[in-house]
């Protein structure tokens, strides 16, 4: 929590608006505080044991939030626990606002923490599904959002002990050099704005003896077989 905190006040650090909308548990609701964004809602299918501000008990098949409402959607390791990630990838970027970002984090499956996934699926989060970041981004440009920021984050491997896992901090560092087989990964993208530029059409359309003539606006001249 500590490592995505950090992350997502990087790639959030210019980015403003009113509501920011976190879909996922009551225990990560905290990562909206690493953001500028004032109003924080919750939407979770799981019941907090303190009832909270914001707090949003709702089926993630169907978002209770109206389309294009929310200035930011964050997906915290959301996909992985449920059945059609696609579908919840569709509903989130339906209630972004236009020039809106979605921010997911999930679990690389090509790393040392998808290794450790096929050695135990009985714990969590191994008995989760780790999605490619690969789809996850193909999907958001289904939904006409542009990619931003992919960053990759915990190279080191899922160890309990606490003195070997701060004898491998070197291979943080190595981290440029394998971008993508990082544990854990944090994609931002930002909702595309299609421009209309509307167009003045001059042409002229014989219907009968009706002359619609578009020079005009609004004239339609009715003209019988004896003028012509």
């Amino acid at each position: 929590m500590d490592a995505e905190k950090k992350v997502i006040s990087r790639v959030l650090d210019k980015h403003y608006g009113k509501h920011a909308l976190l879909v996922g548990v009551p225990q990560q609701y905290s990562l909206l505080e690493a953001t500028k964004i004032p109003c924080h809602s919750l939407v979770s299918p799981f019941l907090a044991h303190e009832r909270q501000p914001g707090f949003i008990e709702g089926d993630l098949h169907e978002i209770p939030i109206l389309t294009g409402s929310v200035d930011l959607v964050v997906l915290p390791h959301t996909l992985e626990y449920v059945d059609n990630p696609r579908h919840l990838i569709h509903e989130a970027c339906r209630i972004v606002k236009p020039e809106g970002l979605i921010v997911v984090f999930g679990f690389n499956p090509y790393s040392m923490w998808g290794i450790r996934r096929l050695l135990s699926q009985h714990d969590v989060p191994w008995v989760s599904s780790f999605n490619n970041a690969y789809h996850i981004k193909n999907w958001l440009r289904l939904s006409e959002f542009q990619i931003e920021d992919h960053t990759s984050l915990y190279f080191r491997p899922p160890v309990n002990s606490e003195k070997v896992f701060k004898g491998l901090e070197f291979l943080e560092y190595m981290g440029n050099l394998m971008h993508f087989f990082g544990g854990l990964y944090c994609i931002t993208a930002r909702a595309k704005v299609i421009p209309l530029t509307p167009i003045r059409m001059k042409w002229k359309q014989q219907l009968g003896n009706i002359r619609i003539s578009t020079t005009i606006s609004g004239n339609i001249a009715r003209q019988s077989e004896s003028l012509k």
